[in-house]
C-alpha cells in the first residue's frame, strides 16, 4: 500500500514503513556523489578546473543533493512484539534510528499540515499520519492524497489498538466511530447558554436548526470589500481618465465596459458573502439517517439525504471554508463529507455532536427490539 512517496505493509507483529527508491535513483545517487567528492582531489593534483568556479559550485551543488537523497531515508518499524517504535527519518539517524517505547502514545492522529493552508503550486495540503503523546506528535508517513493517508491511519490504530483522531476530533476506536448511547424518551441536555439552535424531539426523530452565523465581524468586512469593487472601482477609472482626457471620459465607451466589469464582481462577491452569512441548516435524523437542508434569503434550497448506512462518522473537527476557518460539525460518508456550524461556539458544536450521533444510534434499539 501507498502513502505518498512511501510504502507500508503490515507482516505478523511488525508494521513497516519506508520511502519508496528505485534502484536505479539510489545507483545515480552514489555515482553523482562519488564525482563530487573525487572532483576536488583531481582539481589539487592536476589544476584543471582550478579557476572555474561554476563549475565548482555545481559540484558542490551535486555533491549536497546526492548527500540528501542517501542519507534522509524515511523508515518507520512498529513491533508489536517488543512494543517499540524504531525511526529513521532523518540526518540524526543517517547511521542507524531512533527507538522509543509506544506506551506513551494514547492514540493515532490524521491532520493537515498548516490547517490554515490552502493548495496552490508552493503551498500544497499535506496529511499527516501520527502517533500522540504526551510531548510532540511522532510523524510517521504524509501524503497529499487523503485517501492515502486515511488508510494508513485506520491501519496504525488497527494494528496498535489505539484510538484514531481525525483533524482535531475526538479520540475514538476505528471500528466503534458511531457508538453512541440512543436516545430514548429521556429529556435532551440543556442547550449551552444563549444558544440560537431550536430543536425538536417526536416519534420520527430529532430535528435541529442551526441558526445563521450573521453579518459577524468577517462577513461585513468581507461585504464591505465588495462594495468598495463595485463603487469605488468605477469611480478610481473615472477620476484617472478625466485627467488625461477631460471631461468627455465619462462617455468613453471603454469607461461603460470598465464599470459594468466592476460592478459585476463587487455584486458577485457581496452576493457570495451574503449567502454565507445569512444560510442556515436544518438536519432531521433518525435511525434511519440524516436529512440536510441548507436555505436562506439568497441560497437556493438544498437538501441531502444520507441513509444511516453511508454515514461513516459524526465529529467536531478543525476545518476551512472560502471565507472562514475554524472548528465545525463534519459528517462523513461514503463520498465525501459535509460540514456544518462553523460559526458556532464549542459548547454548541459539541452539543449538537453529541445528539446527532445519539440520534443516529437509536437504529441500535430497533435492531434489538
Amino acid at each position: 500500500m501507498r502513502c505518498g512517496s512511501h510504502r507500508w505493509s503490515i507482516s505478523g507483529p511488525f508494521l513497516t514503513i519506508q520511502h519508496e527508491v528505485r534502484p536505479l535513483d539510489a545507483w545515480l545517487a552514489r555515482g553523482a556523489l562519488l564525482v563530487a567528492l573525487a572532483f576536488p582531489v583531481l582539481t589539487l593534483t592536476t589544476g584543471f578546473f582550478a579557476g572555474e568556479w561554476r563549475l565548482w559550485f555545481l559540484m558542490l551543488a551535486m555533491g549536497a543533493l546526492a548527500a540528501h537523497h542517501l542519507m534522509s531515508r524515511w523508515k518507520v518499524l512498529l513491533n508489536l512484539d517488543a512494543r517499540t517504535l524504531w525511526r529513521h527519518t532523518g540526518y540524526r539517524e543517517a547511521f542507524g534510528g531512533e527507538t522509543q517505547p509506544l506506551e506513551p502514545f494514547s492514540s493515532v492522529a490524521l491532520y493537515m499540515r498548516d490547517k490554515g493552508s490552502t493548495a496552490g503550486l508552493f503551498n500544497p495540503k499535506v496529511y499527516i499520519v501520527a502517533l500522540l503523546g504526551p510531548t510532540d506528535p511522532v510523524v510517521l508517513s504524509h501524503s497529499d492524497d487523503r485517501e492515502e493517508a486515511r488508510e494508513l491511519a485506520q491501519a496504525v490504530s488497527r494494528f496498535l489498538g489505539l484510538g484514531l483522531s481525525v483533524d482535531g476530533g475526538q479520540s475514538r476506536d476505528i471500528n466503534a466511530r458511531l457508538e453512541e448511547a440512543p436516545l430514548t424518551g429521556e429529556r435532551l441536555p440543556d442547550l449551552p447558554y444563549g444558544s440560537g439552535i431550536q430543536f425538536r424531539q417526536d416519534a420520527r426523530g430529532l430535528t435541529l436548526e442551526l441558526p445563521a452565523c450573521g453579518w459577524r465581524p468577517k462577513y461585513a468586512a468581507q461585504a464591505a470589500v465588495a462594495v468598495l469593487i463595485a463603487v469605488g472601482g468605477p469611480l478610481f477609472l473615472v477620476m484617472q481618465l478625466r485627467k488625461l482626457f477631460g471631461s468627455q471620459a465619462a462617455s468613453m465607451q471603454v469607461v461603460v465596459i470598465a464599470s459594468a466589469v466592476f460592478i459585476a464582481v463587487g455584486a458577485f462577491f457581496w452576493l457570495w458573502v451574503a449567502r454565507e452569512a445569512t444560510s442556515r441548516w436544518s438536519l432531521n435524523a433518525s435511525s434511519r439517517g440524516i436529512e440536510l437542508t441548507r436555505h436562506g434569503p439568497w441560497r437556493r434550497r438544498k437538501v441531502m439525504r444520507l441513509p444511516a448506512s453511508r454515514i461513516q462518522d459524526i465529529d467536531v473537527r478543525d476545518a476551512r471554508t472560502h471565507v472562514s476557518r475554524g472548528r465545525g460539525i463534519v459528517i462523513e460518508h461514503d463520498q465525501g463529507r459535509e460540514l456544518l456550524g462553523m460559526d458556532l461556539s464549542q459548547e454548541e458544536l459539541e452539543w449538537a455532536e453529541k445528539v446527532l450521533r445519539r440520534a443516529l444510534a437509536t437504529r441500535q434499539l430497533a435492531r434489538t427490539a
